[in-house]
């Protein structure tokens, strides 16, 4: 039993690292090459951008 439960848990960690990435590549592809920006890359440009257009004002 021991072994059938450690075959199982193998199996779901190497599926796991094969599909976890292979998922990420066909988003990134049927969403024409590019996966939406990170929370943090959003608020850093939100944040730039609101920099620059208040010192121009």
């Amino acid at each position: 039993m021991g072994e059938l439960a450690s075959g199982v848990l193998t199996g779901l960690a190497v599926g796991t690292c094969v599909t976890y990435p292979l998922a990420l590549w066909l988003a990134r592809n049927l969403r024409g090459g590019a996966l939406p920006p990170h929370r943090r890359e959003r608020r850093a440009r939100a944040e730039l951008d609101a920099f620059f257009a208040r010192r121009e004002s």
